[in-house]
């Protein structure tokens, strides 16, 4: 089978203006020997050789590098989608003005909480959540797509209601509710318990049809795909352990490793290759080969749709094959109905216009699942709109030509595109 990292998060510094609790990264000062805007570059081109379709520029806080907009232009001109990730506080008017005019198409905002002081106390920055908001209408005003990024502890674990109508009332694409990974400074903080993790998952998987047309996504817990299995619900398009299959980070040092939340380095890409990294690690290749897991993950039924959070077994027990801590389910050994399914034309015609390859294959196995697991041998249109959150979409855009880094076009209607 072929992989592409088709998702490739890239940690392009790790100076920060802000001094977060859970920072995977323990950013703050940049590192000794960040990649220069050169070698930047020549990665951008072997991303694209590779197949990369979606690339998030973060950080640290990816602003603070001069060299942002030439990297972000380079990779739109190829016809890479961008996303940045950023905490706000630098956003301005001229700084969204020149986000558009290098083809970033999303950014995703951090937001911790509705309270503007615990906001600012969590985040280590006065008037932090000022900016961040400030942040969200300006890129709204311009036309990119928001991404409100959460990260849920015991701290805010009350205010995720509150959050996901702010989020909504802001004009949000997406709502990415983060599930803590023990890594970097993380590793001081305690971690939700799974009941507590299974709860919130429980509740976002029956949240998502109130939302609409905002996206609620769940990260670094996969096992929201069973949990919507199971409940018979929409959004099994989501979620799932991406890691080393279609998904990988870069830090700004140039290792590559198979998730921004997982320190097992793969390689580095001023030693070898980005592309005989991906194709050749022993991490990967462990990675890709849902056999090699352990405990309940390896006994599971839905280990092909979910996978388990990697990085959180490899925080927990040092073992990224090991099972995953954050989930309460017991695999039941029997393997999950299988029946053929068909698309008709119409609900083909609407899945072909996903623009981006493989969260188009993300959805078709998701809305394959759902058929299967409501007994429909025939997907139509209904079967997909029941099957997908965050479908009433009133506009949206297709990627960046190979040779334009213009500002985004209208797509057909109603195409769902999920920025994951």
């Amino acid at each position: 089978m072929e992989f592409a990292p088709s998702l490739v998060s890239w940690n392009l510094t790790k100076k920060c203006n802000l001094r977060c609790p859970h920072c995977y990264m323990e950013a703050g000062r940049a590192a000794a020997r960040e990649l220069t805007t050169a070698e930047c570059l020549a990665l951008v081109e072997e991303m694209h050789a590779l197949g990369t379709e979606m690339l998030i520029l973060t950080g640290g806080e990816p602003l603070l590098r001069k060299d942002i907009y030439q990297i972000a232009q380079a990779a739109s001109r190829l016809g890479i989608w961008v996303v940045m990730g950023t905490n706000g506080v630098l956003v301005t008017d001229r700084v969204a003005d020149k986000m558009v005019e290098c083809g970033v198409k999303g950014v995703g905002i951090s937001i911790d909480s509705v309270d503007p002081a615990r906001h600012n106390a969590f985040r280590g920055g006065r008037n932090a959540w000022q900016f961040s908001v400030r942040a969200l209408e300006i890129c709204r005003a311009r036309g990119l797509e928001v991404l409100v990024q959460t990260t849920v502890m015991q701290e805010n674990y009350d205010e995720i209601p509150a959050l996901l109508d702010f989020a909504k009332d802001k004009g949000a694409w997406s709502f990415n509710l983060y599930f803590l990974v023990q890594t970097g400074r993380g590793k001081g903080m305690t971690d939700l318990s799974a009941a507590a993790t299974d709860a919130m998952l429980r509740r976002l998987v029956d949240l998502q049809d109130a939302y609409r047309p905002m996206l609620v996504r769940s990260k670094c817990a996969p096992q929201f795909k069973q949990i919507a299995y199971a409940r018979g619900r929409g959004g099994m398009e989501s979620g799932g352990c991406m890691a080393a299959t279609e998904y990988c980070r870069i830090t700004p040092e140039g290792d590559v490793t198979p998730c921004p939340y997982m320190t097992m380095v793969a390689g580095n890409v001023l030693e070898d290759s980005f592309s005989d990294i991906w194709r050749h690690a022993d991490v990967f290749a462990e990675l890709r080969d849902p056999a090699r897991l352990k405990g309940r993950c390896g006994a599971c039924e839905f280990k092909t749709l979910c996978g388990g959070c990697r990085c959180r077994a490899y925080a927990a027990t040092g073992d990224y094959l090991d099972e995953d801590p954050a989930c309460t389910y017991q695999p039941t050994g029997v393997p999950l109905a299988r029946c053929g399914v068909t698309w008709d034309r119409a609900a083909h015609a609407r899945l072909e216009r996903i623009p981006i390859r493989f969260i188009r294959e993300k959805t078709r196995k998701g809305v394959e699942a759902y058929a299967q697991r409501m007994g429909a041998a025939l997907i139509t249109t209904e079967v997909v709109s029941g099957a997908l959150s965050g479908m009433k979409r009133t506009r949206t855009f297709t990627p960046p030509t190979a040779t334009s880094a213009t500002a985004p076009t209208p797509a057909a209607p109603n195409a769902p595109v999920h920025l994951v």
